[in-house]
């Protein structure tokens, strides 16, 4: 989640601290209690600004993943080629995934908790978002650029990515956009020695 701001709103911080204590503590090991006390509000006032801790949960994963549609939308959308789309695909998703390590920890690892049909929800988000990758590597394809690329691949490359929040630091020994080049380089040029190298 974002840092505290000096603007942040009551329903703002109570998201937060949420996020912070799902991430340390897990989901199912927050109480509503724990909640109340580390957000400084009696549980009255706490249910006055969520309905309970599924809807917390929730939240937090659809902000990620609404968040990761709409810039796959707008980077597919800006132009150049499928190559260089991809790269700014995977500068953001790593990106995000360094500022918001606590909302990916705690979305990645805990959303099987949420009751149908929200988990469904956060399937269909999760099975879109791929699905902007596969148009750029079908794309890529298409103008000769790259192998056709099966979808279990697909879901081998974006995993990779995603699977990064469980060890991603912000202030690491390499930058997102780093880590993101090296990834790229890897499932673009593969492991094989070719001639000449």
């Amino acid at each position: 989640m974002a840092k505290k701001s000096n603007k942040e709103t009551t329903s703002e911080r109570v998201l937060r601290v949420a996020t912070e204590l799902f991430a340390e503590k897990g989901y199912d090991a927050t109480g509503v209690q724990e909640l109340s006390e580390s957000t400084g509000l009696g549980r009255g006032a706490l249910y006055y600004h969520i309905k309970n801790k599924q809807q917390l949960l929730l939240s937090i994963a659809l902000r990620l993943l609404e968040n990761a549609n709409r810039e796959a939308r707008r980077i597919l959308a800006s132009g150049g080629s499928a190559e260089d789309r991809l790269h700014r695909m995977a500068e953001h998703l790593l990106t995000d995934l360094s500022t918001n390590r606590s909302a990916w920890i705690t979305s990645m690892r805990d959303w099987q908790a949420l009751d149908e049909p929200h988990r469904s929800h956060v399937r269909h988000l999760r099975d879109e978002y791929e699905q902007y990758w596969q148009a750029l590597f079908d794309e890529g394809a298409e103008a000769g650029l790259f192998r056709p690329v099966h979808a279990m691949q697909r879901r081998a490359i974006v995993g990779m990515f995603t699977s990064s929040y469980r060890w991603i630091e912000p202030a690491g020994s390499l930058s997102p956009k780093e880590i993101s080049e090296l990834y790229v380089s890897l499932f673009l040029d593969g492991l094989r020695v070719r001639k000449g190298d």
